[in-house]
């Protein structure tokens, strides 16, 4: 499953806060949670009965063929919101002799339904259940759902999909959900005759099994591989499909499904979908084993999308790529999602996780793939650069002392959603990359061969990752001095990450001294995790980034470790942890910053790009807490004048933008913006507002960035231009602008509060039906600065006839808070006020917690400590899982950032004021000279 975070990571902790590190089993919840494991089912055979006409409800029964561990009278599954009509339980074959008794359905979030036999069944002989039953469609997209959306004549139209992950397939039929306890699944559906477009994960049989049923068309699909619950999926449509019968660059059926008229906007998912199939299918050495791959784009999704296996499910946003309205960002995302499902269908389908509990096995695949594997089709991308920033983001929500570690245990549906998080993602990825890294990338490639060959099917722990890595790594010529699980198992099981402090044991010597501690953002917390750290170096004196395998081990030990590096007394300057390919930050002594410094400002790329990013990156955040003076990092920060490239530029964006939030209303902030104008005034004039034909993929995110500080920090060139653009849109609104400066270019003509410019974009987003262009219109139209316009859009998350879908309101609140500190202040005022109403009106997987974690990087003070204090107050009855999480986290980075305040505004300013000030200054005095010289000139 992709979350989709506004297309954007957000900081803050998407994750469950633990009093341990360590991997503790509850044995309370497990027991009330978890099937007792009396019996498990081995093949479903599935009716549904699914009406797009009737919103109601809808209905089905479904037999399942089941074995006892051992001999028991009860059978234990689940079932959640469904009515059941009518059950018998008998032995396969002797279905004459019912030895149904009664049956309990629990009314709270077990969903335990207990089926009391009349007598005990033993071990080995299959008995089958068979429940007929009445379900409701979900309301909050989680289960079967209904969707609606505006057909080509304007009209409303109706369709039926699914999303059963994590613990909704229950909510379809009653059965086994829980993710090891796989099964054959023979799927039948009833549909009316007009809505003849009828999905799921196989083929349509060509021969019947079923009964006919009149006001229905029998649609019956072939029997699954074994697999699990929460990848079975459904569509019930009038859709639109193309397929690669014409242009097979993949040897499987690959078709994508679209309402009707938009179905070239498939073009793309067509074309880099297949390729990618390929590039998957060669690297793991193992074939995608279902008989179709079909890609469903809908309306509405709660997630991004879904790996369903055989029928992946897409919002559309995630899919759809319509030329000249698909901001070069969307379209990556689209690359990054396609790559992501698609990699699933090993990670995840092909060998699943034993429990909820090891998410990371599905999703930090998926996550470290979704780059990896697009870049592998098209590496003019540059994925696996653009993953330090992904990997530099997590790092802020890794960064408190609540958050998860990859692997703990999880119990309750709120508790297993709340797994989905930036952990299981985004840092899972990073740990993931770092392993391919110190494994070498063959040896982790030949890993993952024999993880997938010797657990397909099959329900898998990291154990078993750890042993298929071992053998491959065993086999190689490569070593390294610990067993895989050993080094991982801290890594998975402990919280957060280290920053290694590093200095040469003396100028003159050969050798360094390592030490490593947690990093956390607030230092008044500590905590004694310690990890086995893969090492390498670069020195000046010897300039090689490209080989990033380990050459020295910290171990996980409190002393500072030494290390001989031959040739450092030689060396005016080193690096540690070259590409960043080590999920950790370093800090070194001040000497060692300088001369980075003064490289970076004399020839900047003699350091490889991802190290320039990981100095400015690391530079900025130790500063943040405490571990380097501020002076260094803005020191090494100056050089960025003269960078072209933009991954650095990524880097920075971060660290400026939470200056930007502590130092606003101070007397500093001036000077913050000049500091920042000057420094992107080169690149600036370069990229303008002008997209070529021939620049980089990646120029867009740059350029975005420079019109970004540039228009909102009152660069009058910026704000005339942007002005300028928007007014020849409105004239001649067919003359669209470049899609991927619309957002910057929307903000400058709404900060003034213009009620026209705002009203202009509302009506384009009521008027528009591509997910695209509504996305952008949405993060556009957080921007305004008249409080009554922005409160009105504020509550369009409340209303339920708002044209915005529940998947995007979410979006509304999220664009409010990173438009301007009192956007932000609004925003804040508007959740403590409406919590309770916006919960169940947001899309549930991330929603809240997107809300949340976009507050998290930008609450400074006491006052916002108080107004979250108050939101908990108010509402801690109804707050979920991860809602507590990313609480937790905001509460943290709060204190921090009151910290920050303490310790290092004085700092900040005083550099800022001697440096711009003076440079104004002199500035001001060689043009008065020059302005002399001139006058004189002129006189004689």
């Amino acid at each position: 499953m992709y979350l989709l975070l506004g297309l954007t990571l957000l900081g803050g902790a998407l994750a469950i806060p633990l009093s341990t590190n360590t991997v503790l089993r509850n044995d309370d919840l497990a027991a009330q949670y978890v099937l007792p494991g009396e019996t498990y089912p081995t093949f479903y055979d599935v009716r549904l009965f699914l009406n797009p006409d009737n919103p109601d409800y809808f209905y089905g029964n479904v037999s399942i063929r089941i074995l006892a561990n051992y001999e028991t009278n009860a059978i234990v599954m689940q079932a959640m919101e469904t009515d059941i009509d009518s059950i018998r339980v008998y032995r396969d074959g002797y279905e004459d002799e019912d030895l149904f008794d009664s049956f309990d359905l629990a009314t709270d979030d077990t969903h335990m339904l207990k089926i009391n036999l009349i007598r005990e069944i033993s071990p080995n002989q299959p008995h089958v259940i068979h429940i007929d039953y009445v379900a409701r469609f979900a309301e909050n997209m989680f289960g079967v759902y209904l969707s609606t959306y505006q057909a080509e004549d304007g009209t409303p139209a109706r369709l039926i999909t699914s999303q059963l992950q994590p613990t909704f397939a229950r909510r379809a039929f009653p059965c086994y959900d829980e993710p090891a306890l796989k099964a054959v699944f023979r799927t039948t559906i009833y549909a009316p005759a007009a809505y003849p477009v009828v999905v799921s994960n196989m083929p349509e049989r060509t021969t019947n099994l079923k009964d006919d049923v009149d006001g229905f068309v029998k649609h019956e699909f072939e029997d699954t591989l074994v697999m699990s619950t929460y990848l079975l999926a459904y569509l019930v449509s009038t859709f639109e499909s193309v397929t690669n019968t014409q242009d097979t660059l993949y040897r499987v059926p690959f078709q994508v499904y679209t309402r009707p008229g938009i179905l070239d906007t498939a073009e793309f998912a067509m074309d880099f979908g297949q390729k990618n199939m390929v590039a998957v299918e060669e690297y793991t050495e193992f074939e995608y084993a279902f008989p179709k791959l079909d890609n469903v784009a809908v309306p509405d999704f709660a997630a991004g999308a879904m790996e369903n296996w055989g029928l992946i499910v897409y919002r559309e946003v995630a899919l759809l790529v319509t030329e000249g309205v698909t901001t070069t960002a969307t379209k990556q995302n689209i690359g990054r999602i396609i790559s992501h499902e698609n990699v699933h269908q090993w990670f995840g389908n092909e060998v699943g996780p034993a429990s909820w509990t090891y998410t990371w096995l599905n999703e930090g695949f998926a996550n470290f793939f979704e780059s990896f594997a697009t870049e592998m089709v098209l590496p003019e991308w540059r994925m696996m650069d653009q993953f330090v920033l992904i990997l530099q983001n997590v790092m802020q929500s890794d960064a408190v002392l609540s958050v998860n570690p990859m692997t703990h245990p999880v119990y309750t549906p709120s508790q297993i959603l709340g797994t989905f998080n930036a952990v299981a993602y985004q840092k899972s990825g990073s740990v993931i990359r770092m392993m391919q890294h110190f494994l070498t990338p063959e040896v982790f490639r030949r890993g993952l061969v024999i993880y997938i060959q010797a657990n397909s099917r099959a329900a898998a722990t990291p154990a078993n990752l750890y042993a298929a890595m071992q053998q491959a790594l065993n086999e190689a010529d490569h070593t390294i001095p610990y067993q895989l699980a050993t080094v991982m198992t801290r890594w998975e099981t402990q919280s957060g990450f280290p920053v290694l402090n590093v200095r040469r044991t003396s100028p003159e010597s050969n050798s360094i001294f390592v030490d490593q501690e947690r990093y956390m953002t607030d230092r008044s917390q500590s905590s004694g995790e310690r990890w086995h750290v893969p090492l390498n170096w670069v020195l000046s004196t010897n300039i090689d980034f490209n080989d990033t395998s380990p050459q020295g081990w910290l171990p996980p030990t409190f002393p500072a470790t030494s290390f001989d590096i031959p040739g450092l007394a030689d060396a005016e300057w080193f690096i540690i942890n070259k590409q960043q390919t080590g999920y950790y930050r370093v800090n070194y002594d001040s000497s060692n910053w300088e001369a980075l410094t003064k490289v970076l400002t004399e020839s900047h790329e003699t350091i490889h790009v991802l190290n320039r990013a990981q100095l400015v990156d690391d530079a900025f955040n130790l500063a943040r807490n405490g571990r380097l003076d501020y002076r260094l990092a803005f020191e090494l920060s100056l050089y960025l004048e003269e960078e072209k490239d933009y991954i650095p530029w990524g880097s920075v964006q971060r660290a400026w933008n939470y200056l930007d939030v502590v130092l606003s209303g101070s007397a500093a902030y001036d000077i913050f913006q000049e500091y920042v104008l000057k420094l992107t005034a080169p690149m600036y004039e370069e990229l303008g507002f002008n997209a070529l034909s021939t620049e980089e993929h990646v120029t867009a995110y740059h350029r975005n960035i420079m019109l970004d500080f540039n228009c909102r920090y009152g660069n009058q060139d910026c704000l005339d231009r942007a002005s300028e653009l928007l007014q020849q849109f409105r004239e001649n609104p067919s003359q669209r602008l470049n899609p991927d400066i619309q957002t910057t270019v929307y903000c400058a003509g709404l900060r003034s509060g213009d009620e026209d410019n705002f009203n202009f974009l509302w009506q384009l987003f009521e008027a528009s039906t591509d997910a695209s262009e509504q996305s952008i219109l949405l993060n556009a139209m957080g921007c305004t600065g008249n409080d009554a316009i922005r409160q009105n859009y504020l509550n369009q998350v409340i209303d339920d006839e708002s044209p915005v879908r529940e998947q995007d309101k979410h979006t509304i609140v999220v664009s409010v808070i990173n438009s301007s500190p009192e956007g932000m202040e609004a925003a804040l005022e508007f959740i403590i006020e409406n919590w309770a109403e916006i919960q169940p009106r947001v899309q549930g997987l991330t929603g809240t917690t997107n809300i949340l974690n976009a507050f998290a990087s930008r609450l400074t003070t006491q006052a916002h400590l108080d107004k979250i204090n108050e939101l908990v107050s108010r509402h801690e009855a109804i707050l979920t899982a991860g809602e507590q999480a990313s609480i937790g986290a905001i509460r943290e980075n709060v204190a921090a950032s009151i910290s920050w305040s303490t310790d290092n505004y004085s700092g900040v300013n005083s550099w800022l004021s001697l440096t711009f000030r003076n440079s104004a200054t002199a500035i001001t005095s060689s043009f008065l000279v020059l302005f002399s010289i001139a006058v004189a000139v002129f006189n004689y």
